[in-house]
């Protein structure tokens, strides 16, 4: 029994849908799981990757086995990345999202789609990242209790993202520490409406009211930690983006792009680097190897 999983990066948040929206963009962390070893746990992964039962992936395993009450004898896992770690680009999502989806198959698929849905978010703390992970396209998400309402939309190829992402990490937990407990109601309202506009526009795929993307909500108290944020949007807005926003907790800078545009010319400042990234439909891919 071996199954390959291919979960997509994304981008969460998207300006001012905080903790709610989020994007699937074609960067993909790939996952080989089997039972071919004679150990009870084998991990095959880089060597900054936890390689014990402390690795995200296993351990998301190990809540499908918990929930289904099936626990397989032996698990390889064989993990390669390509979604940056603590870069904003959705790397814990993606294990998440991976771990539940491989144990999911071993055990013949006995979560349905909301069942899954409900338990990465539970496991990441929202729903921004693992929805766009899961499902591809753009998606919108709430917690109702212990369950996720969400709308996916696909946005079709007629924009595309440009990230840069500095050599530097910024964990979760410090940027989150960075924002406030209350905010004024004019800035709640701001970001409100300009979320409502950004879904729609995306999903409508009315790129020319993406200018008006911004937020108060979390941007304005993260970017003092990232240090070139300034240069980095910058060099996007130079470059024709749309609109630039930091993606997810950050330090990756995101920018969007009309493919009518003028021909792609971004300038990456010193130390951070770019990559140019589709905007995938595709849901989270099992294959059975």
């Amino acid at each position: 029994m071996k199954f390959t999983v291919k979960v997509n990066a994304t981008s969460a948040n998207l300006g001012a849908g905080f903790d709610c929206m989020g994007l699937a963009l074609n960067l993909n962390n790939v996952l080989t799981v089997s039972d071919e070893t004679d150990f009870p746990l084998e991990i095959i992964a880089d060597e900054n990757v936890p390689h014990g039962e402390d690795n995200l992936i296993f351990r998301s395993m190990r809540e499908v086995f918990s929930l289904t009450g099936k626990n397989p004898a032996h698990i390889k896992l064989v993990q390669s990345d390509s979604i940056p770690h603590a870069s904003g680009l959705g790397s814990s999502a993606a294990c998440i999202v991976a771990g539940v989806t491989a144990a999911n198959a071993m055990l013949g698929f006995p979560l349905s789609e909301k069942e899954t849905v409900n338990l990465c978010a539970r496991l990441d703390g929202h729903p921004d990242n693992v929805l766009p992970a899961l499902l591809g396209g753009i998606t919108a998400g709430v917690m109702c209790g212990d369950k996720v309402e969400y709308i996916r939309a696909e946005v079709g190829d007629g924009i595309f993202t440009v990230t840069l992402t500095p050599d530097f990490p910024l964990p979760t937990e410090l940027s989150r520490k960075a924002l406030p407990s209350v905010y004024p109601r004019a800035d709640v309202v701001f970001s409100l409406s300009r979320a409502v506009l950004t879904f729609a526009a995306l999903a409508l795929k009315q790129t020319d009211k993406l200018h008006c993307l911004d937020d108060k909500l979390h941007q304005p108290y993260r970017k003092p930690l990232i240090k070139g944020y300034d240069s980095a949007e910058a060099a996007l807005k130079e470059a024709g983006a749309l609109c630039v926003f930091l993606s997810g907790a950050g330090p990756t800078v995101l920018g969007i792009f009309d493919k009518a545009s003028t021909p792609l010319n971004v300038v990456a400042p010193k130390g951070w680097t770019l990559r140019k990234l589709s905007i995938s439909d595709k849901p989270v891919s099992v294959t059975r190897a």
